[in-house]
């Protein structure tokens, strides 16, 4: 007999009144919580919803990401992340797993620092706080498609990118000093006692894979995985591996099979 398919989980979305943000979520699934930051340009990713037949995931948009308006309201991403660990309390005020994707990983990583009594876990899908070289690889908005991808044919498996809303993020991300090397979360790094994930795609362009060394000497229960085959938008190019790592690890934790391995390649 084969089989029975899942149906995809079905998504609400809700509102919250935080530090002057109204700050979208979108909600689904029962069991321990899982919350997820970052822009919501693509959208709800096949990673949001195999992460919701196991869990309660939320999926927030950070304000001045994605649809939401200018932030010109937060001054660091350490203000930022007390803003998303308050509006993340509203919704689960006990223990969870933390996941951030790209300018998101970077917020969830000050939260994980600031807010350690409730992050029982967290996952860091392409960052790009610690820049040992001290470089982050920008772009124009007409050159950020063909630098996200490592396959410019996978550009069809996400929505069209809004230039304007490209260039609302990048100067939000200029002003807070997220596309320079965080020496301040550099040297707290050792601070995040909760099992930490940390996950690079091979041929990212824009965050420093090299910088997956720094997270795991110095943070103590960390892993690493480096998507074989993928960019920085490991969503678009191998959605299938990241969900299967992810969902492993928010699963496992403690008993996820990387260990404290370096140069782990997903295939």
């Amino acid at each position: 007999m084969a089989a029975t398919q899942r149906a995809p989980a079905q998504f609400k979305e809700g509102h919250l009144e935080v530090d002057g943000f109204q700050i979208r979520y979108w909600e689904a699934g029962d069991g321990d919580s899982i919350i997820m930051l970052g822009a919501m340009p693509w959208g709800l990713t096949h990673l949001h919803h195999t992460l919701a037949t196991a869990g309660r995931v939320i999926a927030f948009e950070i304000p001045g990401l994605g649809q939401s308006p200018v932030n010109d309201r937060s001054t660091s991403l350490k203000e930022l992340a007390d803003t998303m660990a308050r509006a993340t309390a509203m919704v689960e005020p006990s223990g969870h797993t933390l996941i951030g994707e790209s300018f998101g990983a970077n917020v969830a990583l000050w939260q994980a620092i600031q807010s350690q009594n409730n992050v029982e876990a967290l996952i860091l899908i392409s960052p790009s706080a610690i820049l040992p070289s001290g470089r982050f690889m920008a772009a124009t908005p007409g050159e950020m498609p063909s630098l996200l991808f490592a396959h410019p044919e996978n550009r069809h498996k996400l929505p069209q990118l809004d230039p304007v809303v490209i260039t609302k993020e990048q100067q939000l991300a200029q002003r807070l000093k997220a596309e320079t090397h965080d020496s301040e979360a550099a040297n707290r790094l050792g601070e995040i006692q909760c099992p930490t994930l940390v996950v690079f795609g091979l041929e990212d362009k824009i965050a420093a894979k090299e910088s997956a060394s720094v997270y795991r000497e110095k943070i103590p229960n960390c892993n690493v995985s480096i998507v074989y085959d993928a960019g920085h938008a490991i969503i678009a190019d191998r959605p299938e591996a990241l969900a299967s790592v992810v969902s492993d690890f928010v699963e496992r934790r403690e008993t996820f099979i990387v260990g404290r391995q370096s140069g782990l390649v997903n295939p």
